[in-house]
């Protein structure tokens, strides 16, 4: 038996806005600085990716924020791995690169529209995560979320995962997971946490993923959409059916 909606969550970053681009640019930038220097792209993209990166994420949390430390922060490690002395303008300019990150990402074609009619029907949450919440709130406002979707219905989330997904549906007064919805870019951040908590889920499939989001799903409970535009008219027409 079909359960009614009670809540859907969605995600920004990469849902509603097209952040990707500027992100994987920023660290292809990076990484071509970084083997004009004399690393190898491949050793920079590694460090970055497996140690830098991750313990930038733990100090600044998610966001553009960490980018300016983690991309000097790369540098700083290669060069003191390989003996070399510090160039200041080399660490400078990858500092810079980092820092050019911040901004409001453009909206995807149609994600507004989708968004308001999501939230005509159904009850509706912005979930997101950032390690500074007042610089994505301001995206928030800067693209027109909030015309739509009321601050007391925004959620941003230090780290989204399992435990911080229940507590939204808390907060948010849900009892029964089978009636929540979560649409979102990310199988680690977005997808999982909602499965594993008894929610449905849509993914939104990106065309250039973050690796960090590409993990296995822990069930393939879930629904697949190309764009966020095309999960709410899959949910509004009831292509989508619960299937927790």
């Amino acid at each position: 038996m079909k359960t009614a909606v009670q809540l859907v969550l969605v995600d920004f970053d990469d849902t509603i806005v097209d952040t990707s681009p500027r992100f994987s640019g920023a660290r292809r930038r990076l990484f071509e600085l970084l083997e004009a220097a004399g690393f190898t792209a491949a050793e920079a993209e590694r460090l970055h990716q497996d140690e830098i990166d991750p313990s930038m994420r733990e100090t600044y949390g998610f966001g553009p924020q960490r980018l300016e430390h983690a991309f000097r922060e790369t540098y700083e490690q290669l060069r003191v791995r390989a003996g070399h002395a510090l160039d200041e303008a080399i660490a400078e300019q990858c500092a810079a690169i980092g820092r050019a990150v911040a901004g409001t990402p453009p909206a995807f074609p149609g994600a507004l529209d989708a968004l308001r009619r999501l939230a005509v029907v159904y009850p509706t949450v912005l979930y997101t995560q950032s390690g500074d919440a007042p610089y994505q709130m301001g995206c928030l406002r800067d693209v027109g979320i909030l015309d739509i979707v009321p601050e007391a219905k925004v959620r941003i989330a230090l780290h989204k995962g399992h435990e911080d997904f229940v507590a939204a549906l808390a907060t948010f007064g849900v009892t029964d997971a089978a009636a929540v919805w979560m649409i979102g870019n990310s199988m680690r951040s977005d997808v999982n946490p909602a499965l594993e908590a008894g929610a449905n889920a849509v993914l939104i499939e990106a065309l250039d993923p973050w690796h960090y989001d590409v993990v296995d799903p822990v069930s393939e409970h879930f629904h697949r959409a190309t764009s966020f535009a095309e999960a709410v008219d899959c949910l509004l027409d009831g292509s989508f059916q619960g299937i927790v």
